[in-house]
């Protein structure tokens, strides 16, 4: 039996090294799109708002503040007093305010921002 060594050259390690790096980036993206689909439909709340405001801090982005003590970035137009309402598993999420009851679709507004497909 003869033991033959394979030597790779410069081409072929770099061949390989974009190949695997290819890969790789392809299962993140693919995993990704799923995290971001599960992390809305996984979502819950059931608060108020209490608070809308600008975080000098945070590159003045508008922050919101609910009754329920979470702080994020506001990334739809609430309004102070507004009810927000969202199940875990549901991809609407009910606004009351006053007398009316707006749905979000999650799902929708991710898309049309090409978060998700």
């Amino acid at each position: 039996m003869e033991n033959k060594i394979v030597k790779m050259n410069y081409n072929t390690k770099n061949i390989l090294i974009l190949f695997f790096l290819s890969i790789s980036i392809i299962i993140f993206v693919i995993f990704s799109r799923k995290t971001n689909r599960d992390s809305l439909a996984d979502y819950e709340i059931f608060a108020k708002v209490v608070d809308i405001y600008r975080d000098k801090n945070e590159h003045n982005f508008l922050f919101v503040k609910y009754s329920n003590g979470i702080v994020e970035l506001l990334d739809y137009p609430y309004k102070i007093g507004d009810s927000i309402s969202k199940k875990r598993g549901d991809s609407i999420e009910y606004i009351f305010r006053g007398d009316n009851i707006i749905q979000n679709n999650l799902f929708k507004k991710a898309r049309n921002e090409k978060l998700i497909r």
